[in-house]
């Protein structure tokens, strides 16, 4: 369930994708990544003849019906671990490696997230946290080296795209939703123990053109296209752990992108629990200067998300 602080809104919105802005390295989760979510139904590869022996189904259509428990199920808690190295002309010819980590939590049908960031030592503010609130399809930040203390600064989602930023990095339900455009390579790998659940796993390949190709109309922009193309990948490798009810446990994703390589982790537990998320104090709120569509500051006592 999401709600607002002082200006509420039952609305229903479009779900779009959590930005990318640029928290420190968490730009680094969107190569690859952000351009390969998929909305709805994507895959067109047949099933694998790999079959799970508990539920006598292929493991291609356990991944599928795994995605789909997750949309049904709609909300969840969530932790995000990420390892990034990158090396090339980006870091003068010198491998730098960042860790991010995050825990939260996420409602897919209002379109509301709320997470913790850690930020990486390559920030210059190692081990801060940086909060973030996704109320009616604008972001929020607050944290060093973003913002003073109880400072949030406002990020609608619109302005983004129209500043070509990738908007599907770290949302939980991209993630997930891209397991639609599974190609037909995926087996059945040992399961491991999740938050003290055991669960089923399952190996293969997201098609990244498939996922595009099912987003819906508005984001199969030209530049996310382009990027898509310019980035060379053909193929995101992953590794799905399911609980008894086919729901996702953990997901791990792997992307090797123009000298970036990131290794992505993404646990869910909670499944179908209540989610509030609350824009913050009017008075709180400044709009981020630079993005189209976002002035340089909210006036007092401006309704936020407004």
């Amino acid at each position: 369930m999401q709600t607002q602080g002082p200006t509420t809104s039952t609305s229903r919105r479009p779900r779009r994708r959590l930005a990318t802005f640029t928290i420190a390295g968490v730009a680094a989760l969107s190569l690859g990544l952000g351009a390969c979510s998929a909305q709805d139904g994507g895959g067109t590869s047949a099933p694998s003849a790999t079959s799970s022996a508990a539920t006598e189904r292929t493991a291609f259509e356990v991944v599928r019906a795994s995605a789909q428990q997750g949309q049904e199920a709609g909300s969840a808690r969530f932790a995000l671990s990420t390892t990034t190295t990158a090396t090339g002309e980006a870091t003068g010819g010198q491998e730098q490696t960042f860790d991010v980590s995050g825990e939260g939590s996420f409602d897919a049908e209002d379109g509301a997230v709320q997470m913790s960031l850690t930020l990486p030592a390559m920030t210059g503010a190692a081990g801060s946290t940086v909060e973030l609130r996704l109320v009616d399809e604008v972001a929020y930040l607050s944290g060093a080296p973003l913002t003073g203390e109880g400072q949030w600064v406002r990020l609608p989602l619109d302005a983004l795209g129209g500043a070509g930023l990738d908007t599907g990095a770290v949302d939980p339900s991209a993630q997930l939703q891209q397991l639609r455009a599974v190609a037909d390579d995926v087996t059945e790998v040992p399961g491991v123990e999740v938050r003290g659940v055991q669960t089923r796993g399952y190996s293969g390949t997201i098609d990244p053109q498939a996922a595009f190709e099912a987003l819906p109309p508005e984001q199969q922009t030209e530049e996310a296209r382009q990027a898509l193309t310019e980035s060379g990948l053909t193929a995101i490798p992953f590794t799905l752990y399911v609980d008894e009810q086919d729901r996702p446990a953990r997901i791990v994703q792997e992307v090797d992108v123009q000298g970036v390589s990131s290794s992505v982790t993404m646990d869910f537990w909670d499944w179908g629990s209540d989610v509030e998320v609350e824009a913050p104090e009017a008075g709180s709120v400044v709009d981020a200067p630079g993005f189209p569509g976002a002035g340089a500051e909210a006036p007092a006592g401006a309704p936020a998300g407004a």
